[in-house]
């Protein structure tokens, strides 16, 4: 296996083939809501860290693993059962320190996030990009050194080379001279954007997904040029369909929203499977280790690792095709979609002519049964899709568990 000191060789980013980068805003989130904690002191842990552990849920099943950058902090992310779970399974969960050996970079990635913040508060869109208004109540969710200026800007000077120490220092002082004008909770989520731009700079430069914090999400689909596109995505996006198809359905039966539109199809599966809050992440990783699951991620990374190298498109293509037709066949199976008829051309032998007549076959279900077998990394995709039409919600059943 890797050492976290082999993920920077030579200055550039190496993670693992087939790991991504996740925030520490992520990770801390998750960990609370794990723990049944709350930023805010209430009852059931904040929307935002369900999400973000649904986040840590669905990576644990679908990617070979995950990394967040510790160069800011000083200790280690505290949780055991996360530590645990991945080191009795490859070491899953990685921390590192991403900017050591790579001072121009890093400089240059800190000048340009500082520059982009810059821009979206001077244009007043950094509301309009972020997709929701900042305030006070949503604070508590940040980690403390994003609510002073001061604070960060030092804290983020640590690890600067001498040689680029007075370029960035300058540019950040016009970003604190900026930021001062504005409320508190403005302050507070444009350092937060500036980090998630950095973020987003140093995996692009390695070659390397980054999976954003919920709260910055929408500002890294605003730089498309610097977000890979994700087989992984697409696939989880398609499969989700289904549970649209039938949501759609009973909506308009009501005519109103029955059903909820969220609906985060992995750690819905995983959560499905639990009793317990503290199975989720066992859970997880049992689902992560079945010979389903495995050929499924190994042929998403397989794929991802072509689309990123604009390699044998001819197999891309085909994965697409894999997945619009599986999907299709089971919109079939629920009644989503009308049955397409294959044509075929017979020629009748008449006894003054001979004609030609086009008829209408019905689809043959064994042409599933058929890919399925030949296709095995298609196994798990097709059942994540079924069940999606029968599966509550993460946020609904998590609040049933136990401890």
């Amino acid at each position: 296996m890797w050492d976290d000191d082999d993920l920077w060789v030579g200055g550039e980013l190496l993670l693992p083939h087939g790991f991504v980068l996740m925030d520490n805003t992520t990770i801390f989130g998750a960990r609370r809501a794990f723990q049944g904690r709350s930023a805010y002191h209430r009852p059931m842990p904040s929307g935002v860290d369900l999400r973000s552990l649904m986040d840590v849920l669905e990576a644990i099943v679908l990617v070979e693993g995950f990394s967040v950058d510790n160069s800011s902090r000083d200790d280690h992310v505290v949780w055991p059962e996360l530590h645990q779970v991945s080191r009795a399974n490859g070491r899953f969960f990685r921390e590192t320190d991403m900017v050591s050996g790579s001072g121009t970079l890093h400089a240059a990635l800190l000048q340009t996030g500082a520059r982009e913040v810059m821009r979206l508060l001077r244009s007043g869109q950094l509301g309009e990009h972020l997709g929701f208004v900042p305030s006070s109540d949503t604070l508590e969710v940040l980690p403390l050194h994003y609510r002073d200026s001061t604070e960060f800007v030092d804290l983020t000077m640590e690890g600067v080379d001498p040689a680029h120490e007075r370029t960035v220092a300058r540019d950040l002082r016009e970003l604190v001279h900026l930021l001062d004008r504005q409320e508190t909770a403005t302050r507070s989520f444009a350092l937060f954007a500036f980090r998630g731009f950095y973020y987003q700079g140093m995996a692009y430069s390695g070659g390397t997904p980054y999976m954003p914090h919920t709260w910055r999400s929408s500002l890294i689909r605003s730089r498309p040029e610097e977000q890979p596109i994700s087989f992984r995505d697409l696939v989880v996006s398609r499969a989700t369909g289904i549970r649209e198809g039938v949501r759609s359905q009973i909506n308009n039966g009501f005519g109103g929203a029955a059903v909820s539109a969220d609906f985060p199809l992995i750690a819905s599966y995983v959560v499905s499977q639990c009793a317990t809050r503290g199975a989720l992440l066992e859970t997880a990783v049992e689902v992560r280790r079945s010979a389903k699951a495995t050929a499924f991620r190994n042929w998403i990374r397989e794929i991802d690792c072509k689309l990123r190298n604009q390699e044998d498109l001819i197999s891309v293509r085909a994965a697409q095709e894999e997945v619009r037709t599986l999907v299709h066949e089971l919109e079939l199976d629920l009644g989503l979609a009308r049955s397409e008829k294959q044509q075929v051309t017979l020629t009748l032998g008449l006894p003054i002519a001979s004609a030609e007549t086009m008829v209408p076959l019905p689809r043959s279900p064994r042409m599933l049964r058929r890919m399925l077998r030949r296709r095995p990394h298609l196994v798990f995709l097709r059942e994540l899709a079924r069940e999606s039409a029968r599966l509550t919600p993460f946020a609904l059943a998590f609040q049933r568990l136990g401890p």
